[in-house]
């Protein structure tokens, strides 16, 4: 006899791999936002910098690329932004 509400094996991998998908990109998010945290001084400016169109990331924002996987892109988008205090 088996339980309806059992998952199957194949079930339960694939909430694992989707899981696993998931933490990777939280874990990339977070690195991102701490480096621009670092650089533009506060939590606050940091999550406007990710979730606003940046010159030279085309139509998006940070935060879109950085989920698409296009890291390095969004990384050297804001080591070209100055840092905090600095006159523009």
């Amino acid at each position: 006899m088996t339980d309806p509400d059992r998952l199957s094996p194949d079930s339960i991998n694939a909430l694992q791999a989707r899981f696993q998908d998931h933490s990777r990109k939280a874990q990339t998010h977070y690195a991102v936002m701490h480096e621009a945290r670092q650089l533009l001084g506060s939590d606050d400016a940091a999550d406007r910098w990710m979730t606003t169109i940046q010159p030279g990331l085309g139509e998006t924002t940070p935060a879109e690329l950085v989920a698409a996987g296009r890291v390095d892109e969004v990384l050297a988008c804001l080591r070209k932004t100055p840092p905090r205090g600095a006159k523009r």
